[in-house]
């Protein structure tokens, strides 16, 4: 709970301009192709896995579109949501980018509102289920930002 703690601290601050890093070479805020944000290079890294290469398209038309285009967001959720993972770990952590990505405030209120829809009913329809346990997405988004805040650059 503290690793949230902190990590909504980090995104709430002057440093969320800075590289969070949480998978690969493409995933987390300010981190894009191997690089944070601002960051130069030879070329940007590859992709290191199906998560990895979801997280590059989705920054790819962040690039074209905007940072707060709310259909990139839409976009990798639905890829997210769809994909088969090969295994519970990767899986688990794409779980937790669709809920932290269907959290982040985008360019358009309807948008934001679909992205929330989207979270809050998977996670009703988890808990409802036996699947998961209320807190679930609680573990989920701190593990994620431990994850950040080990690899950041900073």
């Amino acid at each position: 709970m503290l690793r949230l703690a902190l990590f909504i601290l980090l995104l709430a601050s002057p440093a969320a301009a800075q590289s969070i890093p949480v998978h690969g070479n493409w995933c987390g805020p300010g981190y894009s192709g191997g690089y944070a944000a601002g960051g130069y290079g030879p070329a940007p890294a590859p992709p290191t896995d199906p998560l990895d290469a979801a997280c590059m398209r989705h920054d790819t038309c962040k690039a074209y579109r905007g940072q707060f285009d709310c259909g990139c967001d839409l976009g990798l959720m639905r890829e997210l949501r769809a994909s088969r993972w090969p295994n519970p770990g990767i899986e688990a952590k794409a779980r937790a980018i669709y809920e932290a990505i269907g959290m982040t405030p985008c360019s358009s209120p309807d948008g934001y509102a679909l992205k929330m829809a989207l979270i809050t009913g998977d996670w009703a329809d988890d808990v409802a289920s036996g699947r998961q346990a209320p807190w679930e997405i609680l573990n989920r988004l701190s593990r994620l930002a431990g994850d950040g805040l080990a690899y950041s650059r900073w």
